[in-house]
């Protein structure tokens, strides 16, 4: 059987190596929960599955049984599941080397070529990095919605727009006004939102009082309400009441839509 394995070598001992390689949100995922006899890992929802440990002995090898498996791009569901992934220890003069394997890993794999570069990166440079520095560079844990919505309210609260921006929208962010408004339209993408608030905010000439709502959060949305009292040209001073509504996919607000 064809397998694939990649290896590194370190300074530091086997059991520096071992102890690392057991921190699995410290290289791999922040997305990982420990399950009874192993943990299950997540991407998004691209990719999901769940290990069980078969072996773990410090210093000298750590082994996972893949019990479980999802690719969302990958028509035949049952890649990967009864897979084994090693990672064994061993020294090497004055060095450790570390080498990974996945036993069932072939070329004839639909994913093997997204999992061959996804395994190097993981192993042979966020494992390589929390080993060596004590830092790896996992994929961190994506925001659920209510947290989302509770940094926005956060920042919100503070008239801190553009900062919300930055921080919580993602690159495809669409941003959507009623079709007849006279402030704003459409935008659809990161620079064009940040564009379209900015070309309103430079035709403010007066804020006389605004206020946000806190956040309602349901399934993978939330909504505030949100009242401001402005002298904006061309149409000097108005009132507007209004119902803000914010999608959340991935941790990142993918869509804001204004109600008024």
């Amino acid at each position: 059987m064809t397998n694939f394995t990649t290896s590194f070598r370190v300074s530091a001992s086997p059991l520096e190596a071992y102890h690392a390689i057991n921190n699995v949100r410290g290289w791999w995922s922040e997305n990982v929960s420990d399950t009874t006899d192993g943990f299950d890992y997540s991407y998004r929802d691209v990719h999901r599955c769940s290990m069980k440990i078969i072996e773990s002995v410090p210093g000298v090898s750590v082994v996972w049984r893949v019990t479980n498996n999802y690719f969302s791009f990958v028509d035949d569901k049952t890649e990967w599941i009864g897979n084994t992934i090693r990672f064994d220890i061993s020294r090497q003069g004055d060095q450790t080397e570390v080498r990974f394997t996945q036993e069932g890993l072939t070329p004839s794999y639909a994913c093997y070529t997204a999992c061959e570069s996804a395994w190097t990166g993981y192993v042979t440079k966020s494992l390589f990095s929390l080993i060596n520095n004590g830092t790896g560079k996992p994929n961190p844990r994506e925001r659920t919605v209510q947290e989302v919505a509770t940094r926005f309210n956060e920042l919100a609260q503070q008239e801190k727009w553009f900062e919300i921006h930055d921080e919580l929208f993602s690159d495809d962010v669409v941003s959507i006004d009623p079709s007849d408004s006279p402030y704003m339209g459409y935008a659809e993408g990161r620079a064009a939102v940040r564009q379209k608030g900015e070309d309103f905010v430079r035709r403010i000439t007066a804020l006389h009082g605004a206020l946000t709502s806190a956040p309602v959060v349901s399934g993978d949305h939330f909504a505030v309400g949100r009242t401001m009292d402005i002298t904006v040209e061309p149409h000097g001073r108005v009132r507007i009441d209004e119902i803000m509504l914010y999608r959340v996919r991935f941790g990142q607000i993918v869509s804001e839509q204004f109600f008024y």
